[in-house]
């Protein structure tokens, strides 16, 4: 891939800022009040393919289409990690997962989880700035003191300490899901049909008592869908073709409530919207999801054009769709393939509300958006790090990937490296192993992927 310098320079100025080629810069500087309001949703397990303006040919996405048109499409976004817990944890620290202590999703009464007293956080950031924040959904990054959403920041916490499927037959464990408002159960064991409409509603509710404040506010709505077991209220069970397609849609709903209340409470113009999802499909599930016939072997998204979903780390469990807008700062209907990441979002979101210098200087993510220098922002070039399980398996640099893993042919044989190469330009699909016919790519991606394992702290 061949770009100019100036050629990078306008595709970096697009997404909340520098991913797109022709994005509109905002004439105020970012520091000036009043702060913008953030929203950011994340959906789990949701495929790069989902949604109708990613190509989806069945699923109903009207108000995520009305975000990509008034916004920012990317189609080369990625979660750091293809799973759960350690996504939710880049998210929020702006950095790899294995560099904070969470290789893969926590158990019940786990002893692991993201400790508040050894990370800066994006809501601890925010709040301690004056911004009125609250975590709605799924947290699912540890469920012990000193690990809890309101030991990160937040003010109000309603939703789930992990996902709806760690019960029997699913999970086995002694601890019974509750839906949570703050330190407090609220609903033992809540049906996961009411998940979504009850997300909504707080959602809504938040913004709406925040705007009444006259204070900038944080959302972070978490859904737990559509993760498995899937489940849809009355209002949207059989309103498509199958229930992974009511899912989406009641999701889609959602989103068109979260906007429809920023409009009625006169905040949208200065609110920033993201949409993204943890990692790509569930499209590989083990025989344990399968208990009793809740979940089918269908009950997963589609990862669009790209190899493998969720667990993995071809394409199809690390590219997420994500959409970004805020009215009259990102120019409407911008489309980037520029590698951008979830681990971004931080220092990103951060440096528009006047807070870059509240940023760690040891995140990984960047800010997506340059405000004084020329072509600050990421480059075409970028590396990208695939994180699984705590492990570093694949890079990107620019249209290259390097993936390297080990796997035994057999039980108790000795594990087998397998290294692969390829040009994701040529071959989004990574149907084609380039390894042997560029030895020298392959020798300089494996010392750039060693250097950041040397840096490993878990």
């Amino acid at each position: 891939m061949t770009r100019s310098f100036s050629g990078i320079v306008l595709g970096v100025l697009a997404f909340l800022s520098s991913m797109a080629a022709h994005i509109a810069l905002a004439q105020a500087p970012p520091t000036s009040p009043p702060r913008p309001n953030i929203v950011v949703i994340l959906a789990d397990d949701m495929g790069w393919g989902d949604l109708a303006s990613y190509g989806h040919p069945l699923h109903r996405t009207p108000n995520l289409d009305q975000l990509a048109r008034e916004g920012l499409r990317a189609t080369s976004a990625y979660a750091p990690s293809p799973s759960c817990s350690p996504t939710r944890a880049s998210l929020l620290t702006g950095k790899y997962a294995f560099k904070v202590g969470v290789p893969a999703p926590f158990a019940p009464r786990s002893s692991g989880g993201l400790r508040a007293k050894d990370y800066v956080t994006l809501p601890r950031v925010l709040h301690d700035a004056g911004y009125r924040t609250m975590v709605v959904g799924k947290w699912h990054l540890g469920d012990q003191p000193g690990m809890r959403p309101l030991d990160h920041g937040f003010d109000r916490f309603v939703g789930m300490l992990y996902s709806h499927d760690y019960k029997d037959p699913f999970v086995q464990t002694p601890e019974k899901l509750a839906l949570w408002d703050g330190e407090t159960r609220r609903v033992e064991e809540p049906d996961p049909a009411t998940l979504t409409p009850t997300y909504t509603r707080e959602a809504v509710a938040f913004i709406r008592e925040s705007a009444a404040a006259r204070r900038p506010f944080f959302l972070y709505l978490a859904h737990s869908m559509p993760h498995v077991p899937l489940a849809a209220s009355p209002a949207w069970r059989g309103k498509t073709s199958s229930l992974y397609g009511d899912v989406i849609a009641e999701l889609d709903d959602s989103v068109g409530q979260v906007r429809a209340a920023l409009t009625a409470a006169g905040v949208a113009d200065n609110t920033i919207v993201i949409f993204t999802s943890d990692n790509g499909p569930w499209n590989a599930m083990p025989d344990r999801m399968f208990g009793r016939d809740i979940v089918k072997p269908w009950d997963h998204g589609t990862p669009g054009p790209f190899r493998g979903g969720k667990a993995g780390t071809y394409e199809g469990g690390h590219r997420v769709p994500f959409l970004a807008a805020w009215p009259g700062r990102v120019q409407a209907g911008q489309v980037t393939d520029l590698p951008i990441s979830i681990i971004d979002i931080f220092p990103t979101l951060a440096a528009r509300a006047g807070l870059a210098d509240k940023v760690p200087a040891d995140v990984d993510g960047v800010d997506l958006w340059p405000t004084t220098t020329p072509g600050a922002g990421p480059s075409a070039d970028r590396t990208l790090f695939y994180d699984n399980g705590g492990t570093l398996e694949a890079i990107r640099q620019g249209p290259w990937k390097l993936r390297v893993t080990r796997a035994s042919a057999a039980p108790n044989a000795p594990a087998a490296e397998r290294v692969e190469l390829f040009h994701l330009l040529n071959d989004p699909s990574e149907r084609y192993d380039q390894a042997a016919a560029h030895p020298e790519v392959v020798s300089r991606l494996r010392a750039r992927l060693a250097a950041e394992i040397a840096k490993k702290k878990v």
